[in-house]
């Protein structure tokens, strides 16, 4: 391989490296913004069942 594809090749390497980084970082992202969603999601359906059972209870 002559020094010119050399450089070419080492450069498509770093930039694809570069980018593997970056969407790794976005997938991290992704996946704590989803767990903190469940999260709230679980709280506010157990707010409503408590909801629930004091409307019930008022009856």
């Amino acid at each position: 391989m002559n020094e010119k594809n050399k450089l070419v090749t080492s450069d498509s390497e770093k930039l694809l490296t570069s980018m593997r980084e970056e969407i790794a970082e976005e997938f991290l992202v992704m996946e704590a913004v989803t767990e903190q969603v469940e999260e709230k999601d679980f709280y506010t359906y157990h707010l409503l069942k408590e909801a629930e059972k004091l409307r019930d209870q008022k009856k």
